[in-house]
C-alpha cells in the first residue's frame, strides 16, 4: 500500500509487531491463547506461522530487556523506537500513531509452498529481517513477492484506523475494498492491502490473501486443524515468540525435489502426517531458550549421549553426540532397503551392496548393530593445537580390534613413511599429511571404543580419557545444567571458539565484531526429550 511495499507496509503498518518478528526480540506470552486466538485469521494451509507479543510485560520485558542490554547495551525498546525515528523515510511515529492502539500480540504467516525451496523457485525467503546501512531502519525485503498475511490485536479500533488512514494519505492515497462487511484499503503502487477484522489490524501481501483471512475467521483456519491444535498448548510458557510449522509442508518439499520419502518414512516408523512442531524463543535473565516440540511420532529411540561427551577434553570447543546409534542405524538400514529412495537408490540394493562388503571379510551390519554412542569433538586452545576426534562406543569392540591389528601388521610390514602402527599400547595406525603437519590421522581402538582422531592429544583423550576432562570445565558444567530431562547432546564454547577466530582473522574489523559477540556468551547446549518429541538449545550469558 506504500512506496516501497516491503519496506513499509510491513515494518511501519504495524510497527512493534513487525520489528519484534524481525528481530526475533519482542514477543512471546505466557499461554497458548494468544497463539490459537490469531490463528483463527490464518488459512488452515499455512504452512508458516509467527505469532509473538509485541508490547510484553513484567518479567517477560525484565528478560528480554536484561538481555538485549547485555548484547547491545541498549534495551530493546529504545532499539526499536531509535531504528524507526531514524527513517525518514515516513512521518508515521511510534508514540503518537501506533502505540496508542496496538495490542498484546501479533501474528505473521505465509502461504508460500516450501516444496518451492527444493526445487529453487524461491530463489531468498519470502521476508528477510534486514537493517538499512544508511538509516539503520528495521526493513524487510521480498525478492520474490510470496504471499503474506499479518494480524494485529488492537486496543483502540478508531486510533487504527486513524493510522490507517495516515499511511494511506502519505502514500498518495489507496483504493477503497469491502469483503464479507470489512473494509480494507489497496495501494495503488502493489496490490497490498491494510484494514481492520474484528477489531483487529490485518495487512496482506494482496487482495487475495485478505479474503483468505476474512474466510478463515469464519470457518477453515489453522487453529481449527488437528496439526496446529496438538501442538499450540505446547508452547513454552514466557515464550518470545512462537514459530508453528506444518510437517506436512516440510516432508513435501522432498517430492518437489524429486525425492518421495513417504514410504521411507513410514517403514522407519516415523508418522509425521498431519502434524506440525512449535518452536518457541524464551528469554531469561541471562539465557536465550528455543524450545520446542514435535507432533509427529517415531520408533527411533532417543539415547543420551552426555557421559561420553563428559569425557571429551577440557579445552573442546564444539562436540556433540547421539546415543542408541546402532538400534537407530539397523532401522534406517532396514527401511532403505525394504523402500529404497525413487531415483537414488532401488529396493534391495542396499542389502546387495553390504553382502559384498562382507565377502571382504568385514560385517558392516554386525558393526552397526553394536554400536552404542558416537560423539565427536573439536578441541584445541589455538589454530595450531586443533584438533578433534569422532568416537564410537560398541557393546561388541572385538571385531574392530582384530581388523585394526591386522591392518596395523601390514603397515608395519610396508615400511611406509606416512603410516604407521600405534605403540604405547595403542592398537590401530596413524597417518601423517603435509596439510596437518605435526597432527596426524589416528585410527585406533580400545576398551569399547574405536577413535578417529585429529592428532595424537586428542586420540589420546578420547581413547584413554586422559588429561581434565570436560565435564571439569566451567563452561560445559553451567551448559549440562540448562539443559533439563536425558542430557546434554551438544556443547559449544562461544568464548573459546572466539579466540580461534581472532587468532586467525588477526585485527579484521568484522572479525572483531564477532569475537566480541560471541565472547559476551558462556555456553550453547542442547538436548531433546524421547518421550515427548521435545527438544531444546540454549544461550548462556555471562554475567
Amino acid at each position: 500500500m506504500f512506496k516501497h511495499p516491503k519496506r513499509f507496509v510491513i515494518p511501519s503498518l504495524v510497527t512493534a509487531a513487525v520489528a519484534s518478528v524481525a528481530l526475533a526480540a519482542c514477543g512471546g506470552s505466557d499461554d497458548s491463547s494468544s497463539t490459537a486466538e490469531l490463528a483463527k485469521y490464518v488459512p488452515a494451509d499455512a504452512p508458516v506461522f509467527i505469532e509473538g507479543t509485541v508490547q510484553p510485560e513484567g518479567d517477560l520485558a525484565a528478560d528480554v530487556d536484561s538481555i538485549t542490554e547485555k548484547l547491545t547495551g541498549e534495551t530493546l525498546g529504545d532499539t526499536i523506537k531509535q531504528a524507526i525515528a531514524s527513517s525518514n523515510e515516513s512521518d508515521i511515529d511510534f508514540e503518537a500513531d501506533v502505540k496508542p492502539w496496538l495490542g498484546e500480540s501479533a501474528g505473521l504467516f505465509t502461504t508460500f509452498d516450501l516444496g518451492s525451496l527444493s526445487s529453487g523457485s524461491l530463489t531468498e525467503a519470502a521476508m528477510t529481517a534486514a537493517v538499512d546501512s544508511k538509516s539503520g531502519a528495521v526493513t524487510a525485503l521480498a525478492k520474490d513477492e510470496q504471499p503474506f498475511g499479518l494480524v494485529a490485536q488492537t486496543t483502540d479500533v478508531d486510533a487504527a484506523e486513524a493510522f490507517i488512514d495516515k499511511v494511506s494519505k502519505e502514500d498518495g492515497g489507496a483504493t477503497d475494498g469491502e469483503y464479507e462487511g470489512f473494509s480494507y484499503k489497496v495501494s495503488k503502487d502493489d496490490d497490498s492491502v491494510v484494514g481492520i477484522v474484528d477489531d483487529n489490524v490485518v495487512a496482506s501481501s494482496d487482495e487475495d490473501v485478505f479474503k483468505a483471512m476474512v474466510d478463515a475467521s469464519k470457518g477453515d483456519s489453522l487453529d481449527g486443524t488437528d496439526a496446529f491444535s496438538s501442538v499450540a498448548d505446547k508452547a513454552a510458557d514466557d515464550s518470545l515468540l512462537n514459530v508453528y510449522l506444518s510437517n506436512d509442508a516440510l516432508t513435501s518439499t522432498g517430492v518437489e525435489g524429486g525425492y518421495d520419502l513417504g514410504g521411507f518414512y513410514k517403514a522407519l516408523g516415523l508418522d509425521l502426517e498431519g502434524t506440525g512442531m512449535i518452536i518457541s524463543l524464551v528469554p531469561d535473565e541471562d539465557e536465550i531458550s528455543i524450545r520446542g516440540v514435535n507432533g509427529g511420532s517415531s520408533e527411533l529411540e532417543s539415547g543420551d549421549p552426555s557421559e561420553l561427551i563428559k569425557t571429551f577434553p577440557a579445552n573442546t570447543v564444539f562436540a556433540t553426540g547421539s546415543g542408541d546409534v546402532g538400534a537407530n542405524a539397523t532401522k534406517v538400514m532396514e527401511a532403505l532397503n525394504k523402500e529404497g529412495i525413487k531415483g537414488v537408490l532401488k529396493p534391495g540394493e542396499l542389502d546387495k551392496f553390504l553382502d559384498q562388503i562382507s565377502q571382504q571379510g568385514i560385517d558392516v551390519r554386525s558393526l552397526i548393530e553394536n554400536l552404542e554412542t558416537v560423539g565427536l569433538f573439536v578441541s584445541g586452545d589455538s589454530v595450531k593445537s586443533l584438533g578433534g576426534a569422532l568416537v564410537a562406543t560398541s557393546s561388541d569392540i572385538k571385531p574392530i580390534e582384530s581388523s585394526l591389528k591386522a591392518f596395523s601388521s601390514l603397515m608395519a610390514l610396508a615400511d611406509d613413511a606416512d603410516v604407521k602402527p600405534l605403540g604405547g599400547g595403542m592398537t590401530g595406525f596413524r597417518v601423517s599429511t603435509d596439510q596437518l603437519p605435526g597432527r596426524p590421522i589416528v585410527i585406533a581402538v580400545g576398551k569399547d571404543r574405536l577413535v578417529i582422531a585429529v592428532g595424537m592429544p586428542a586420540a589420546r583423550q578420547a581413547l584413554k580419557q586422559s588429561g581434565t576432562p570436560l565435564s571439569a570445565s566451567p563452561a560445559f558444567q553451567a551448559a549440562d545444567e540448562s539443559i533439563p530431562g536425558d542430557g546434554i547432546d551438544m556443547f559449544g564454547d562461544p568464548t573459546a571458539l572466539a579466540d580461534l577466530i581472532s587468532g586467525v582473522a588477526g585485527g579484521d574489523p568484522s572479525a572483531s565484531k564477532a569475537t566480541e559477540i560471541l565472547g559476551k556468551f558462556e555456553y550453547l547446549a542442547s538436548g531433546s526429550g524421547e518421550e515427548d518429541n521435545s527438544f531444546e538449545l540454549n544461550l548462556g550469558l555471562k554475567d
